[in-house]
């Protein structure tokens, strides 16, 4: 009689679930992750941003103008995205708002799991899937400390299922010929996401290029047939209007504009200095992202390019800043699969904790904000009000010094 070799189950309780039973184990942790989320943000909140996605999708529905639908709510900003965005949002205008809230709420949660599992399959691609996934499961729930994300939920914004898309894209998860489609989705919606189309080019890779940019002018072409007045209101006018989103001097701005716009004392527009900054990060950046491809390293091109982005933007909250939880993830990584002594790893370490710190506690609130306060910020606070533009300028220039010296 043969006996068949039997592969022995990973060690402790929760590791022979895994072994026995994969699909069980993942589906139910992914079900509680995603309860969890809900019972820390549940509908009975009514989260900001949310209200203005809302506002938007029942001027779709009822045919009137998605950039002046607010104009009854003093407390509300208008919407900043595209006509497409509108369309895509347009259900939320006919559901009811706690149901509105816990749709985007279990989207948001499904989202940070997304980006958790593909994370973790760019740093141990070896790994077998259901390892990735339990793996992926842990490390969004890790995300739930970060603020960014934290933030994302509170005001009920898309960035963590834009980053969704976004990485199932650039990571191959997408058939080859799909590749480049959900960026262009992505740029429709939010223009921000534009970035990445710079990133294939800078990458060489032309073709998934022209497929994104494809995508984009058919978001923009489905708005001008959908809404054409206020398709082309938007991309002659609202898109030209810095005020549109909100003050560009508030501390939640970690842009290089806002950056420059507090420490000259108030809004200075597009000036020379910010398209010096802007000018210099492009250039500095993308450069070290190509050599990050070209030696492999892709989701450190990635999230460089993420980073990039963030910076050059006229406006990026801390809550878009949501790229922190995968950086989180490759700098601690680097820091265990070193292989060096502690001394010799003192430079990763520093790097993984000061992005860990900056992004986990939410730095720019410590300093004093409001009411013009983001002006007068004087000593640490000038640090405070402006570390995750200074954490994302550190991570650059190091990436930039490694890859120029490998």
């Amino acid at each position: 009689m043969t006996i068949s070799p039997v592969r022995p189950a990973p060690e402790g309780a929760v590791g022979n679930l895994i072994g026995r039973r994969p699909a069980l184990f993942v589906s139910a942790a992914s079900a509680a992750f995603v309860a969890l989320c809900v019972a820390l943000w549940p509908p009975t909140k009514d989260p900001y941003d949310l209200q203005v996605y809302v506002v938007a999708a029942h001027a779709v529905l009822n045919g009137q103008d998605i950039y002046t639908a607010h104009a009854g709510n003093p407390i509300l900003l208008g919407f900043t995205y595209p006509p497409f965005a509108a369309l895509l949002f347009a259900p939320l205008g006919a559901m009811s708002a706690g149901a509105g809230r816990l749709v985007m709420s279990v989207l948001s949660a499904v989202a940070l799991l997304v980006i958790g599992s593909i994370t973790v399959r760019a740093l141990k691609p070896h790994w077998p899937k259901h390892r990735i996934v339990a793996a992926g499961i842990a490390l969004g729930t890790a995300g739930l400390a970060i603020e960014p994300v934290r933030m994302t939920f509170h005001y009920g914004q898309i960035n963590l299922m834009l980053v969704a898309v976004l990485m199932i894209d650039l990571f191959g998860v997408l058939p080859r010929r799909f590749r480049g489609v959900l960026i262009g989705v992505a740029t429709g919606i939010k223009l921000t996401p534009g970035i990445f189309i710079i990133y294939l080019l800078v990458t060489r890779r032309y073709r998934e290029a022209a497929t994104a940019a494809a995508a984009t002018a058919a978001t923009m072409l489905i708005g001008f047939l959908a809404m054409p007045d206020a398709a082309w209101k938007f991309w002659t006018t609202y898109i030209f209007d810095p005020t549109r989103p909100g003050s560009s001097t508030l501390v939640s701005n970690q842009a290089w504009r806002g950056v420059i716009d507090r420490l000259s004392g108030g809004p200075q527009g597009l000036g020379p200095v910010w398209i010096i900054a802007v000018a210099g990060t492009v250039v500095l950046g993308f450069i070290t992202v190509r050599r990050c491809y070209d030696r492999g390293r892709l989701l450190e091109s990635v999230l460089l390019t993420a980073a990039i982005g963030l910076l050059v933007s006229p406006i990026s909250w801390t809550a878009h800043w949501v790229w922190a939880l995968p950086a989180c993830a490759l700098l601690w990584t680097r820091v265990f699969s070193a292989g060096e002594t502690w001394m010799r790893a003192r430079y990763r370490i520093a790097l993984a904790a000061l992005t860990t710190v900056t992004f986990g506690i939410g730095l720019p609130w410590l300093a004093p904000y409001m009411d013009d306060r983001e002006l007068h910020h004087h000593g640490f606070q000038l640090y405070l009000g402006n570390s995750y533009a200074i954490c994302a300028a550190v991570l650059l220039l190091a990436a930039a010094k490694v890859a120029k010296a490998s």
